[in-house]
């Protein structure tokens, strides 16, 4: 079970580390799917199918290509964000008030909002001075 932390605004480092263990988790994504496919590759022989095999082939491999293609755009929304989070010199509530920001990002800033301001009791709580 994954520690909470709960992460305060004016918390860069916290909010460094969030966004380092979702680009982990894309990461891991992304190996794991790579994985799952080079077992169907392996595991599957063309040659000898059917059409019926060959389609549903097909679609596993659509499939996978879809969720490494999820993994990789979560990638490259938090390279975004972190781009965003440098154009207002590091402060992270601007650029998560940032209205061009979100129109433009796929991320849901509002649940990311929420999260940061969660008052859960389950949590460590980190403060910096400015």
């Amino acid at each position: 079970m994954e520690k909470k932390v709960k992460i305060r605004l004016n918390s860069t480092e916290k909010v460094e580390e969030l966004l380092q263990e979702i680009y982990d988790q894309a990461c891991r994504q992304l190996v794991g799917v790579q994985n799952e496919i080079n077992k169907l590759i392996t595991s599957t022989n063309l040659a000898e199918a059917t059409i019926d095999s060959k389609a549903k082939y097909a679609k596993a491999m659509h499939d996978y290509h879809g969720d490494l293609n999820r993994a990789l755009s979560t990638k490259v929304e938090l390279v975004k964000f972190m781009g965003e989070i440098i154009k207002h010199n590091g402060d992270i509530e601007d650029a998560l008030n940032d209205q061009q920001f979100a129109k433009a990002t796929k991320l849901d800033l509002s649940q990311l909002r929420a999260e940061l301001n969660s008052g859960d009791d389950d949590t460590d709580s980190y403060d910096l001075k400015n």
